[in-house]
């Protein structure tokens, strides 16, 4: 017959194996690390409290997850052995001796994160051992709401039993977020369960019953007895009379059942009621039926109960439906009130509306009225019509009126005196008449226009004046156009040399200098003669040289050839935009795969080598490692053929061999697109100049 083992033995799973492999103290610290991996509490914790923390698993864990240099204190009624980093204490959390011992620890500090997985010693009464446990979570509630600071996270190991619902219920009065979880190192036959509270409030005053056990643990009281229970199915059985009741037969007033708190252990100790009011003899809802029940109140049965129940339930019902109904024929009522309210309010403001609109147009042709008597008495004043007759009659289709024209370049061609528009546009002579003072092209304008539409028309002619005058002084000007053209229009003058740059700049920063430039433009070379009958070979080489030098210094230039190189280096939007997105991928990528290789570094389930494959082909996704290799071009020597080429000197790298002539084809085109380019840029220069001379 074998050895049976003892249960210590059967309890080894891989849990346990592996912490004796990677160094932890028990398998519970397994736990913790499953709890961690799915809450994240300990990583940003700068101070951690451990209740019944023997023999040091959990310790081992939070030193390791926290940040460096954090606070861990553990606490036990068992001396732990030392960890590095971690402070120690031996006292019982339920005395004020431990409490006092962490305030020494902490001093000022206030804990981020309060654990607890402790137990009491598990005996055969299972209903002692749960509440005895149900006890100890309370005690460390209470000492966790004493060091916990705000928001932070409180961790407890819970049995289920019938205490376990009302602990949840406390611990959501001190936190946001409870959640009951069971890891995946916590055993099945187990009744351990894990509550994660997040978030603490941190109360100003704490109610010392919710630390109770009798109060927080207290079971309900028995509810009262329903109609179902006065008639029971078995005979029950006798025993004896009440303490001071010698009688049978119970008599009560009506009076004093309505006035009862629960009316059915009130019918369960009555035999008779009486009405001692008449004015409940003589109500509505007492019957006959009622009063010969209320005569003997053992004999109903269930359904005499219910039917009673049921016709009291009925009245309840009638006088229900009578007040809704008034309610309704109430908001019936109010409806059409209201709706009545708002037609009027709407006709009020369409009315309103209507009146509002008679008297603007009403104005308005006061006004108007007032404004045509204003110009016939100006009109008498000048002479230019009799009292009494107007000769500018609006109502005369024959009389040319300029509010007809509706283009400014068709009002432009009027006043220089285009002859054929105006026939074009009207039949009669006599709307038109020019002046014969001077060569002048002004057009006097009839009755028709009214004193501002005739300073509109004026200050037109007074800017085609001006335009006109423009021209005549447009070479002399067009320095200053060319700046303005760079300024304002560079989506057209994309090409803007740096003597014309230089030229601007001297142009907007120094009135007298742009006065001198302008003054300076009349020359002999300027002229705008038509040179129709000279040679072409001629006018080319007069163009040559009567371009006047540019008035700039050569460090002002060379400045401008410099900021446009540096513009020029500058890379366009959209490839800057396609590099910092493409550098924004990356980071995701990189974030994304360290999150990940995190995650695999701080697995313990699995051994090193399965950990490097999983963390290359994280790393092979996220397309990271592949490194551009700078390659090295040699060229052969003559008479090298087919031999392997040894390392040139000075080298390092990647290097390939390649043919002589393939490398001098590839500098001659390069040459040759370097001189196109060259030449382009000068042909663009001596536009400008020329245009800058003109």
């Amino acid at each position: 017959m074998g050895k049976k083992l003892k249960v210590g033995k059967t309890r080894k799973d891989k849990f346990y194996h592996l912490a004796k492999e990677t160094g932890y103290r028990s398998r519970s610290s397994f736990k913790l690390i499953q709890l961690n991996r799915k809450f994240q509490f300990l990583q940003k914790a700068r101070a951690l409290v451990d209740l019944c923390a023997a023999p040091g698993g959990w310790l081992q864990v939070a030193s390791k997850f926290m940040p460096i240099s954090s606070l861990v204190i553990g606490v036990d009624l068992v001396p732990i052995k030392s960890i590095p980093n971690v402070v120690t204490l031996t006292e019982d959390i339920t005395t004020e001796k431990c409490r006092q011992a962490l305030r020494k620890e902490l001093q000022t500090w206030k804990v981020d994160v309060v654990l607890n997985d402790g137990a009491p010693n598990v005996g055969a009464n299972w209903v002692h051992d749960a509440f005895s446990q149900a006890h100890l979570t309370l005690m460390a509630l209470k000492l966790a709401c004493d060091f916990l600071a705000k928001g932070g996270t409180f961790v407890t190991k819970v049995f289920r039993s019938k205490d376990y619902q009302p602990l949840l219920w406390i611990f959501q009065q001190f936190f946001k977020k409870v959640q009951a979880t069971k890891p995946q190192a916590s055993r099945n036959e187990s009744a351990e369960i894990f509550v994660i509270c997040q978030g603490y409030l941190a109360p100003d005053k704490i109610d010392n019953k919710f630390f109770d056990p009798k109060h927080a643990f207290k079971e309900v009281e028995i509810q009262a007895k329903a109609i179902k229970d006065l008639v029971p199915l078995k005979k029950p059985k006798a025993e004896g009379y009440t303490d001071g009741d010698l009688t049978l037969y119970h008599t009560f007033s009506a009076t004093a059942f309505l006035k009862a708190d629960n009316p059915v252990d009130f019918l369960s100790k009555a035999n008779e009621i009486n009405f001692d009011n008449p004015e409940l003899e003589s109500h509505e809802a007492t019957s006959d039926e009622v009063i010969e029940c209320c005569r003997d109140i053992k004999v109903l049965g269930r359904k005499e109960l219910r039917s009673g129940e049921e016709a009291s339930d009925a009245e309840e019902k009638k006088e229900e439906k009578k007040e809704e109904k008034e309610k309704k024929k109430m908001t019936v009522a109010e409806k059409k009130e209201e709706e009545a309210e708002l037609e009027e309010e709407e006709m009020e403001q369409k009315l309103a509306e209507l009146k509002a609109e008679e008297v603007a147009e009403l104005r308005r042709k006061k006004k108007k009225l007032l404004k045509e008597r204003r110009k016939q008495r100006e009109r008498v004043a000048l002479k230019m019509d009799l009292p009494g007759v107007s000769i500018a009659d609006g109502n005369d289709s024959s009389m040319f009126s300029l509010a007809t024209i509706n283009k400014a370049t068709v009002l432009g061609e009027l006043t220089k005196g285009d002859m054929k528009l105006a026939d074009a546009m009207v039949e009669g002579e006599e709307d038109l008449y020019f002046s014969d003072e001077g060569d002048s092209d002004e057009v006097s304008l009839v009755s028709d226009l009214d004193d501002d539409d005739l300073d509109e028309i004026i200050e037109k002619q007074k800017e085609m004046d001006k335009a006109t005058k423009k021209k005549y002084v447009f070479h002399s000007v067009s320095l200053c156009l060319s700046l303005c053209i760079c300024l304002y229009r560079c989506k057209r003058a994309r090409i803007m040399n740096a003597e014309g740059l230089a030229l601007g700049c001297q142009i907007a920063t120094s009135k007298k200098r742009s006065r001198d430039l302008v003054d300076g433009s009349f020359h002999r070379q300027d002229y705008s003669e038509d040179q129709c009958e000279v040679p072409e070979w001629f006018v080319d080489d007069e163009k040559k040289h009567r371009n006047k030098p540019i008035p700039v210094t050569k460090e002002m230039v060379e400045e401008y050839k410099a900021k446009w190189k540096e513009i020029n280096a500058r890379p366009i939007k959209r490839v800057a935009e396609a590099k910092a997105r493409k550098k924004r991928r990356m980071l995701k990528k990189m974030e994304s795969a360290k999150k990940k290789a995190e995650s695999v570094v701080n697995t313990v389930d699995i051994g090193e080598r399965e950990k490097m494959a999983q963390l290359k082909s994280i790393y092979k996704k996220a397309g990271l490692g592949k490194e551009k290799r700078e390659i090295t071009y040699v060229v052969a020597k003559k008479g090298s053929g087919t031999k392997r080429v040894r390392r040139p000197g000075g080298v390092k790298g990647q290097f390939k061999v390649v043919d002589g002539r393939m490398k001098k084809d590839m500098r001659g085109m390069q040459r040759k697109e370097h001189d196109r380019r060259t030449e382009k840029h000068d042909k663009t220069i001596q536009v400008s100049s020329n245009l800058l001379g003109k």
